[in-house]
């Protein structure tokens, strides 16, 4: 029965770090999208996708420390205010999880309702953040790459949830 215990803790451990490298990815691919021209004024938020699909659809228990974590690299990468993306990622992570206790898991094949859901998600997350930014920076921001950032986030996400669907089905197929 010990070993089964440190087996168990070793496979959780594992299982968080790799999800954690996973994650990092995700915020160096968001960093270096900025060295392209076209998102120069802000960068799609990757990692709330990826955060979302990865509650609603996969199912996966996110920790609270590694999300204030990854929010903490989050501001330092991005020169933020230090904190702002850990409580974004958190909202994110508990908003989520609420619509998967209240809208439990058979609406999950309708992608129309996943991307409401998303965008009502992202929107309320992403306006705390701001209220909270505008508080601690006492000015107002410019809005145009705060819509550009808002918008092609919410463009992208079609994108990605059909990318991960491709995956699955082949990684299903070559199982099969």
């Amino acid at each position: 029965m010990n070993t089964n215990y440190v087996f168990d803790i070793f496979s959780n451990f594992s299982k968080n770090l790799f999800f954690f490298i996973i994650l990092f990815i995700c915020i160096n691919i968001e960093s270096s999208l900025k060295a392209l021209t076209f998102f120069e004024q802000a960068s799609p938020s990757i990692l709330s996708i990826i955060l979302y699909i990865c509650v609603r659809k996969l199912s996966i228990n996110i920790s609270n420390l590694m999300l204030f974590t990854l929010g903490i690299l989050y501001d330092v990468l991005f020169a933020g205010n230090l904190g702002t993306s850990s409580l974004f990622f958190l909202l994110i992570k508990y908003m989520t999880q609420h619509i998967n206790l209240k809208h439990n898991n058979n609406n999950n094949n309708n992608n129309n309702k996943d991307w409401i859901y998303f965008t009502i998600i992202f929107i309320s997350s992403f306006f705390i953040k701001f209220i909270f930014n505008i508080f601690l920076n006492m000015k107002i921001p410019d809005f145009s790459p705060i819509l550009f950032h808002l918008g092609i986030t919410l463009i992208i996400f079609p994108f990605i949830v059909v990318g991960i669907k491709i995956i699955y089905f082949v990684t299903k197929l070559i199982k099969n």
